[in-house]
């Protein structure tokens, strides 16, 4: 039971809901390494072309659809992705925990030129960043950048329907 203390009264309890809500945020933030990764449905999907490569990636344009991205994918097609959309063009950081399978991103800039590409491992907590202010990141799976010979500077065409 937690209690707090101050001079006038030695102690105090907690009511029980404020308890209860510690105990809950507590556990939220502590996370449980063997829970099963959160997983959402697929989203809407668009295509994009990545030099002459046709890709039909689904569309993350929400904090929360962000938030999850492909967490608990265990496999993306050959030619399938994750688009990001961020609110703005800014330094844009991901990472790969609860992830189940490796992954490369594609950062871009407003006018999707590719800024950098990052190898990402699944299951890691190594935070990968754009190399500049980045507005979209394109996830496919591990090495799909480097078959196609995708590199840095190559403008991905995309719809200009995005929010």
């Amino acid at each position: 039971m937690l209690a707090c203390t101050n001079q006038n009264n030695a102690s105090r309890r907690l009511s029980p809901l404020v308890l209860i809500s510690i105990v809950t945020l507590l556990s939220a933030c502590a996370g449980d390494s063997q829970a099963t990764p959160r997983m959402q449905p697929p989203l809407p999907t668009i295509e994009l072309q990545v030099g002459s490569h046709h890709v039909q990636a689904e569309l993350a344009n929400t904090p929360d659809t962000r938030q999850i991205g492909l967490m608990g994918r265990k496999q993306l097609g050959t030619n399938q992705g994750m688009l990001f959309e961020f609110d703005q063009a800014e330094t844009q950081c991901m990472w790969m925990k609860n992830t189940l399978i490796d992954l490369e991103v594609a950062f871009m800039n407003d006018a999707g030129t590719i800024l950098n590409i990052e190898r990402m491992k699944a299951g890691t907590e190594d935070i990968h960043c754009s190399r500049g202010p980045s507005r979209y990141a394109l996830e496919m799976g591990k090495g799909w950048f480097g078959e196609k010979s995708i590199k840095p500077g190559l403008t991905v065409q995309m719809p200009r329907m995005m929010k």
